[in-house]
């Protein structure tokens, strides 16, 4: 019998040959390109990332400066130093005009600002651990405040090179980034409320597990599919829990940001701290809303092919 006139065996299941045949190639290969950012888009996104970021170090400054020991004076000078450049950095962000050039030099100064006052909070950070700089500062505050400075930085230097992050990995990244960060406020506000507090110590501190919960799935999820092929439904269902997450977190910061401010609650938390919180998770909020944005355009495209 002639072997040619048989028909090719079928593999089980609904792979091709010709998918199986890629199987032993790197996934990588068929992960999306990085996208190019509109000049329009480029100026939008490095100055909504500057105002923001910029008051954020700023602030960031104050409280490392408020935690420390009031004999460190060498050190409460430098985040003075530091409060007053981004505060003068944070102004010409606002003043600069819409115009390419002067945004990417504005970048670049922000970058280098933040460069410092991350070396700075990494070395402070290693201080700590070391009990070489006693205070207020917990580890994990200053860690989470020098991740903060390092992702600030990353931004400006994508949007300097006129790239986005594919839609997939953007996602990805964003919530990994992010779910941490909401994780952290939820237990830094639950060691600062007066333990009396029971059901607000409760609550912040059932947040803390829930956004845990929600980094530690995320977290799985960017180690199936980062780099990889698009899986748009799980990816797109990730982002929607994350919004739901932020959504409430963000509500129970507004609630307590106003009980704070009236003196309704027993706590330890600056007003101006709990307000700081409380931009940040809108902050995440807008973030999920630029990712959704994105996401639904590049579906959009690839059903039209």
């Amino acid at each position: 019998m002639n072997n040619q006139s048989q028909p090719q065996a079928q593999l089980p299941g609904h792979v091709s040959i010709e998918q199986f045949n890629q199987m032993l190639s790197p996934p990588e290969l068929f992960a999306s390109k990085p996208e190019s950012l509109t000049e329009q888009l480029f100026i939008e996104r490095s100055l909504t990332e500057n105002k923001f970021w910029l008051r954020i170090m700023k602030e960031h400054a104050l409280f490392l400066g408020e935690g420390f020991n009031r004999k460190d004076t060498n050190l409460i000078q430098q985040t003075d130093r530091f409060y007053h450049y981004f505060e003068q950095q944070e102004k010409k962000a606002y003043q600069v005009p819409n115009n390419a050039s002067m945004v990417r030099k504005l970048n670049e100064e922000s970058i280098e600002l933040v460069q410092g006052f991350r070396n700075f909070k990494r070395n402070l950070l290693i201080l700590i651990i070391n009990c070489k700089v006693s205070g207020f500062n917990f580890p994990l505050l200053v860690d989470h405040v020098a991740r903060e400075a390092e992702y600030f930085m990353r931004t400006l230097k994508k949007f300097n090179k006129g790239i986005l992050e594919p839609i997939q990995d953007a996602i990805i990244n964003e919530n990994v980034f992010w779910l941490r960060i909401m994780m952290e406020h939820s237990r830094f506000i639950a060691s600062l409320l007066d333990q009396s507090e029971r059901n607000l110590v409760r609550a912040s501190l059932k947040f803390g597990d829930d956004f845990e919960t929600l980094l530690n799935q995320a977290r799985d999820v960017e180690s199936m599919l980062y780099h990889k092929q698009p899986t748009y439904p799980i990816i797109g269902k990730m982002n929607k829990d994350s919004e739901n997450a932020a959504a409430e977190i963000r509500n129970f910061k507004a609630a307590g940001l106003e009980l704070i401010k009236t003196c309704q609650i027993r706590n330890v938390i600056n007003p101006l701290l709990a307000d700081h919180v409380l931009r940040e998770a809108d902050h995440f909020i807008y973030m999920i809303h630029v990712l959704e944005e994105r996401l639904n355009k590049k579906k959009a495209e690839e059903q039209q092919r």
